[in-house]
């Protein structure tokens, strides 16, 4: 068979041609990092890489989520760890305000400092976020949740609602709170707790008031209309006891009649309203006080302990997404071919075209300089 010149040329320039494009492919390749470079290089592997890397974009937007959802978790827990000390002073004030060494000038100063108090705490109420959104509005986060109306009275602006976020593919977390589950819940009112006490600290105690008390305390009858002083019979069995001697054979007697008569006169003390202006009076209402700051303190308590559970919860969730993400990245790399050792190989296939190239090369231009006339003598 005989080749023509014009076909020899044709073919080695074709082949020549094809390995440049192998090289110019595979530099493509070492230059990207990366097996598949188009589609048609690999469809089944295109398909799924694009498949798992929409899945992992998914995945970065929900660690996005709960970047934001810890943030508001963490400005109502802020706010609730504020509150909560707020309480917890409240509670100081009650229990110190009772002392009967506290002067009247004492208490009036102390009622004005719980007055600052008390803006304080509407402004808790109140907060906001980084976005200027109201944290405890509910669903209403552009409203301002708590606000005086002109009677002094707080009035809650909000509904029960709470902002959410989907933190994962299966989980939508709230990342706020009612205003009104924490301010006003569980039958309590702070706002209304304070201006209380502030109104009775306000109110002198006088030695009137206390001489009064006591006569109205001694002549009450306990059960109504039974013409029995219970308060006035402990009084008078006390005393009878404190002056016996110990050694007194019916001193032990006179000692549980008294007790039995300590039993009725507490009895009828708790049903007796003392008079305003007494210290039996103060100490009555601060008692009073102190049960429902006790009960605010129990009822933030409950919120914030749900709030850092919710904290915990994200970090798992962050945990398990990085994971999620590596795994992402690993199988979308070794589908395109983007490991070190798919670049490797790459590299030493480039240099071994390029190997191949040069030679052909030389080869092409010995046999194109070929010519019978180089033979003739």
């Amino acid at each position: 068979m005989r080749i023509s010149t014009q076909m020899l040329y044709q073919i080695s320039t074709g082949d020549l041609t094809s390995m440049q494009g192998s090289i110019l492919k595979l530099n493509q390749q070492v230059t990207a990092g990366q097996n598949v470079l188009v589609p048609s290089d690999d469809p089944v592997a295109s398909a799924r890489a694009l498949d798992l890397d929409q899945s992992q974009k998914l995945n970065k937007q929900y660690a996005t989520n709960r970047e934001n959802a810890n943030s508001s978790l963490a400005q109502v827990q802020g706010t609730l760890t504020s509150l909560t000390d707020m309480l917890t002073k409240l509670k100081s004030d009650v229990i110190k305000s009772g002392n009967q060494s506290f002067s009247n000038a004492e208490r009036a100063n102390l009622a004005s400092e719980l007055k600052g108090n008390f803006q304080e705490v509407l402004g808790y109420a109140n907060a906001t976020d980084g976005q200027g959104n109201y944290l405890f509005s509910g669903f209403k986060s552009t409203t301002q949740p708590f606000t005086q109306d002109g009677n002094g009275n707080i009035v809650y602006n909000g509904d029960q609602g709470a902002m959410t976020l989907q933190v994962d593919s299966s989980r939508t977390m709230e990342i706020s709170a009612s205003g009104q589950s924490i301010f006003q819940g569980n039958g309590q009112d702070v706002f209304q707790t304070m201006n209380n006490l502030i109104n009775v600290l306000s109110v002198p105690v006088t030695e009137a008031a206390n001489e009064a008390d006591v006569t109205a305390a001694n002549n009450f009858e306990y059960p109504a209309g039974s013409t029995q002083y219970p308060i006035r019979d402990y009084k008078t069995a006390q005393a009878t006891l404190d002056a016996m001697d110990p050694k007194d054979p019916n001193y032990s007697t006179q000692f549980a009649a008294t007790a039995a008569a300590k039993l009725k006169s507490d009895a009828a003390d708790a049903a007796r309203t003392p008079v305003q202006g007494s210290q039996a009076a103060l100490t009555r209402k601060l008692a009073s006080f102190g049960g429902q700051v006790d009960a605010m303190i129990d009822n933030v308590g409950t919120v914030n302990a749900s709030v850092g559970a919710r904290q915990n919860e994200l970090d798992s969730l962050d945990a398990a997404g990085t994971v999620k993400d590596q795994g992402y990245t690993a199988t979308i790399n070794d589908l395109l071919g983007r490991n070190l050792s798919d670049t490797s190989a790459k590299i030493s296939e480039l240099t071994l075209q390029q190997t191949y190239l040069a030679a052909a090369q030389k080869v092409f231009v010995s046999t194109s300089s070929l010519s019978l006339l180089n033979y003739l003598k």
